[in-house]
């Protein structure tokens, strides 16, 4: 998933002063594609979700004075008396937040602008869609201090929300502003709703579906924010909050810790600081192929932003993406250029061998008129659950998306799936594959095969089944039994040589109404092996 970032080349240079050039060429080789519109004179850059730091001018301008002057800014923080007080009652919806404030900001309609658009880019990856984190940011003189984070009944959060013609509580909000429409259904299923409110009481925000007209709105006269980033993952709203302080502070915003109190910590926050990380040499250079000594090395990721202090390397505060030794060789060898390095033959040989064992039975498929399919391994609990798969899961500790967070345990959902996207298409369908799974801590290959027609019955489904059992010389047996996805009486197990080997049947009309199915569908799955 890319995000493109565009802005006016005679903007941008107000806070770099390069020439367009110059500019291309700089964020293109650092891994930003950069392009110009040769009617409109705007800068096109493609970032992947990877460098959320990139997605403001900036950002990338920061990147650029690395790049080329080797300039590193070191951010500082403020102290302050501000506290923000974190009720017990967030625990269970959205329960971490952090906090800053930044003054002497000087903002104009490019500047608001920017600031908008970073926040909208950083929820709709790092935040993935306001799920995972919001962010807020409200005039200073707007609000008075202490904050507290806490809930409140639906009934009772009324205020006026931005973009809104009146005051309402938040069942209407949810029910009828955009944003609501948009995010509502992330709150909806709990009694009490999230909010930001000051020391008098003000309601500043929904969280995090609206600020308040009164207390969120900010325009070219803010002169100090107050900016909360709140959600599930603490790490996650750190680094956002990290990237958006750096770049107020690059606009010439001085930045204040807050104190975040919990029951029983407390965090004071931005932490601007650069973190250590060990780097070792002759790693590095076995992973690039290439020797490189260690006052090079700090010299090449000065370029990206690194410093170095002693035998370590020190990674900057809006560096979201740096996980592991592994992302600064990354570094390293985008600064060496990837086309410097020398293509060389490995001195191993490893022979080939064949990876699929299943020609005949991918032969007797296709002969009996079905399209062979590829889906993927990863999938999701509710699916599962939408098939009536009610065994163990093996979940994915750090899901890139909440589509994939799991390994699938049978192909029975994919199957439904691609019937559903091919479901205004002519019938009849009929569709197979042979994939692995994950059950029972095992890697399995199984096949699964499914048929749809208007006036399909058990016997002539059968008959499929049958056929390809016959041509593959497998000895079988067909006994009824209860399936969470199949109705009774059309629902059976299969044994292959008197060992059960897989289910089939006709998928219930209340899961194929879920999927949008009119007619019917049967379904078979089987252990290959």
């Amino acid at each position: 998933m890319m995000v493109v970032v565009d802005f006016d080349y005679s903007e941008f240079r107000k806070i770099i002063d390069l020439p367009k050039e110059k500019i291309i060429d700089g964020l293109t080789e650092i891994g930003a594609p950069t392009e110009v519109d040769p009617e409109t004179g705007k800068l096109y850059v493609e970032l992947t979700p990877n460098r959320p730091d990139w997605y403001s001018m900036e950002g990338l301008a920061r990147a650029l004075r690395s790049y080329y002057k080797k300039e590193n800014r070191k951010y500082a923080v403020k102290k302050s008396d501000y506290v923000v007080n974190v009720d017990e009652s967030v625990s269970k919806i959205r329960p971490y937040t952090a906090c800053a404030v930044v003054k002497n900001l000087k903002f104009d309609d490019q500047k608001i602008r920017d600031m908008v658009l970073l926040q909208e880019k950083l929820l709709y990856t790092l935040g993935r869609k306001v799920k995972r984190f919001g962010i807020g940011i409200y005039p200073l003189q707007a609000i008075e201090f202490p904050v507290v984070y806490t809930t409140m009944k639906p009934g009772e959060i009324i205020y006026k929300p931005l973009n809104y013609p009146k005051e309402a509580d938040a069942n209407e909000i949810l029910r009828e502003h955009p944003k609501g429409q948009d995010y509502g259904h992330i709150i909806e299923k709990f009694d009490r709703y999230p909010v930001f409110v000051d020391n008098r009481k003000k309601i500043m925000a929904l969280i995090p579906i609206v600020n308040s007209a009164e207390t969120g709105k900010v325009d070219v006269g803010t002169k100090e924010v107050f900016i909360e980033v709140s959600g599930t993952d603490k790490l996650g709203i750190h680094h956002a909050l990290n990237i958006i302080a750096c770049s107020f502070a690059d606009i010439g915003g001085e930045v204040y810790g807050v104190s975040v109190k919990y029951s029983k910590e407390t965090d004071v926050c931005p932490n601007l600081e650069y973190k250590k990380m060990k780097l070792d040499v002759k790693k590095a250079g076995a992973v690039l192929g290439v020797e490189i000594g260690w006052e090079k090395i700090i010299e090449m990721l000065g370029r990206m932003g690194y410093e170095g202090q002693g035998t370590d390397i020190l990674i900057p505060p809006y560096r979201a993406d740096v996980l592991d030794e592994i992302d600064v060789l990354e570094d390293l060898a985008i600064v060496y250029g990837y086309n410097n390095f020398e293509p060389t033959l490995p001195d191993f040989f490893s022979a080939g061998k064949r990876l699929r064992k299943y020609d005949h039975l991918d032969s007797v498929m296709r002969e009996m008129g079905f399209v062979e399919l590829n889906t993927f391994i990863l999938t999701n609990k509710e699916k599962l659950e939408r098939v009536g798969y009610s065994g163990k899961v093996k979940e994915i500790m750090n899901p890139c998306t909440g589509e994939y967070t799991s390994v699938r345990p049978t192909l029975l959902a994919d199957m439904l799936d691609v019937f559903a996207v091919n479901k205004m298409r002519g019938l009849p369908q009929k569709f197979y594959e042979v994939g692995v799974v994950y059950e029972e801590d095992k890697t399995r290959k199984r096949l699964c095969f499914g048929l749809s027609d208007k006036k399909l019955d058990f016997s002539t489904a059968r008959g499929y089944l049958q056929t390809m059992l016959k041509e593959m010389g497998w000895e079988y047996q067909l006994s009824e039994k209860k399936s969470g996805i199949f109705e009774s009486p059309y629902s059976a197990s299969v044994s292959i040589n008197r060992t059960e080997k897989g289910v089939f049947g006709k998928v219930k009309t209340e899961i194929l109404v879920s999927y949008g199915l009119e007619f019917p569908v049967f379904i078979c799955e089987l252990e290959l092996e």
